[in-house]
């Protein structure tokens, strides 16, 4: 939805009426007096349909003018919804836009057509614009829920003219109690905004200027959403942290060695295990020929160091396996947790592999032809077995 301020939009809109005869712009000047309280509405009415705020963005209005030279006929304008409500008497309409002294609206001799006069173009839709224009704007909060748009124009016309007034509204077309005022100058603005306190009955109004409002709303929607981020990291330490916990419960802490710096290039993952099963009992080795290092996991905790003691006392005090002196580290804290969890990775991998493999070789019927023809449940013979986990 649109920040743009407006009073109000039609809610329909009537078809167009033409006359091939030219308009003539009544320019003659009358005394009628000031206008009463119904065409002071009406007055405000049209000249917010041709003003600089709404007709920019009002196509339909748009289109109506391009059809004759900027006219357009009181019968179509008296279908728009407010004007509509105030009246549909073309003859009041006319004697009220005669009596406006602003000089937007014209109207034709024969008090049929209206138009924005000619010599006030809408101004151009420019950076400068719209920071005049939020200049001299303010947001105002404090408003009762049924407060008409008629009351609240009335209230801030008590002590200066205004443009535009819109109630903002929810998601349901429902009134917040808060609205956009637009006055006709700064200065009347700041004054607004530089009152102590200004009350609505008896509520004390918040308010503050319209640029201030989309500053606070910016910086408080940047606020949440760091505040998001850090909940979402947060909560994601804390998994991570569950995670570790439940972790470290299941591993066998203190069994996982590196290997590195072994020249031999012809060693294979066999040589290893046979050769450290001397010294404890392997139950795996991380190990392709022609890795640059191994990972060797024993299948007691805590056995690793001593069993690197082991070999270095076999050979004189170095670190000596299959005729090469290597490196070694023992694997702790968050290193050891990401190894077991590459593990267990691998793992679950492997089953999904296995499992697939399985529904491959079955078929989709679930069965498979068994010695003499008849269909059996997979592992039904004892001869499907993948060697287990």
């Amino acid at each position: 939805m649109s920040d743009e301020v407006k009073v109000d939009a039609k809610e329909e809109n009537g078809s167009t009426e033409t006359e091939s005869k030219p308009k003539v712009v009544d320019d003659e000047k009358q005394d009628l007096g000031p206008p009463n309280a119904l065409e002071q509405k009406i007055i405000r009415q049209i000249e917010y349909y041709f003003g600089d705020t709404n007709l920019p963005r009002d196509k339909f209005l748009q289109d109506e003018m391009k059809i004759e030279d900027g006219w357009v006929s009181l019968a179509t304008m008296t279908k728009f919804n407010r004007l509509k409500q105030l009246t549909t008497n073309h003859k009041i309409i006319a004697t009220a836009l005669r009596k406006s002294d602003s000089g937007l609206v014209q109207i034709s001799k024969d008090s049929v057509f209206i138009r924005r006069n000619p010599e006030m173009p809408i101004p151009e839709n420019t950076e400068e614009r719209r920071n005049e224009f939020n200049d001299r704007s303010a947001y105002v909060k404090g408003f009762p829920l049924d407060a008409s748009l008629d009351t609240l124009i009335a209230h801030f016309e008590k002590n200066a003219k205004i443009d535009t007034v819109y109630m903002r509204r929810d998601q349901d077309k429902k009134f917040k109690g808060s609205v956009f005022v637009t006055f006709a100058n700064k200065e009347d603005c700041d004054k607004f905004l530089a009152e102590p306190e200004t009350k609505y009955e008896d509520a004390v109004l918040i308010k503050k200027s319209k640029t201030q409002y989309f500053k606070e709303r910016d910086e408080d929607k940047k606020q949440k959403k760091l505040e998001q981020i850090r909940k979402k990291k947060e909560d994601q330490e804390k998994r991570e942290d569950e995670e570790n916990k439940k972790m470290a419960d299941s591993i066998t802490r203190g069994a996982v060695f590196q290997l590195t710096g072994f020249e031999n290039k012809e060693l294979s993952r066999e040589d290893f295990k046979t050769y450290f099963n001397d010294y404890a009992k392997v139950a795996w080795v991380d190990y392709d020929k022609g890795d640059s290092k191994a990972m060797i996991r024993l299948s007691e905790a805590n056995t690793a160091q001593s069993t690197l003691d082991k070999v270095k006392a076999d050979h004189d005090g170095k670190l000596e396996v299959l005729d090469c002196v290597v490196e070694a580290k023992v694997l702790e804290g968050d290193e050891e947790l990401d190894h077991w969890r590459k593990i267990f990775k691998d793992m679950a991998d492997s089953r999904n592999r296995n499992k697939f493999s399985r529904k491959r070789r079955h078929g989709k019927d679930g069965g498979r032809v068994g010695p003499r023809g008849k269909k059996s449940r997979a592992g039904d013979d004892g001869g499907d077995s993948d060697g287990g986990d």
